[in-house]
């Protein structure tokens, strides 16, 4: 997906890379939607700027962020979100706040942020569904380096 040391990683191409069965498609649509409300409704908007402007490395509070936002949406649903959508959901929304943190000129996260953001997102729902670290190990191993697609390479 591009230099990892850059900041050429797009809401778009990430967006373009998540592919969901199509018997999935419709909780993870419904899962991205609510989501945006949570981050983007006048209600919630403050609240979640204060929380991207919290001291600390950029990607834990963009990894942390997302991950309690996934978190308030499974437990606002009564945990009816398939299992499967959480992950690319929130990946989906990471680079939502990506996109409006570059755009409104807050912050200008990098690829390195942004990869380190999703991977402290993915462990941080995989510990709170109970995965235990070796099986966390093997699931986050999948996406290393070799198994991303390399764009425009």
């Amino acid at each position: 997906m591009g230099r990892p040391e850059g900041d050429d990683l797009t809401n778009s191409a990430v967006n373009d890379n998540i592919k969901m069965p199509p018997e999935l498609q419709n909780a993870y649509d419904r899962v991205v939607t609510a989501g945006m409300k949570v981050m983007f409704s006048k209600e919630s908007h403050r609240a979640m700027l204060q929380e991207i402007q919290r001291p600390g490395p950029l990607d834990q509070r963009l990894g942390k962020g997302v991950a309690g936002l996934m978190l308030l949406l499974f437990k606002e649903s009564n945990g009816s979100i398939p299992p499967s959508v959480i992950i690319p959901a929130g990946v989906k929304l990471l680079m939502e706040a990506v996109e409006f943190l570059r755009d409104s000129g807050l912050e200008k996260p990098t690829n390195a942020d942004i990869g380190n953001g999703m991977e402290i997102m993915i462990s941080t729902i995989l510990e709170k569904f109970g995965v235990p670290p070796e099986k966390m190990a093997q699931m986050l191993n999948q996406f290393s380096n070799e198994n991303i697609p390399q764009m425009g390479a």
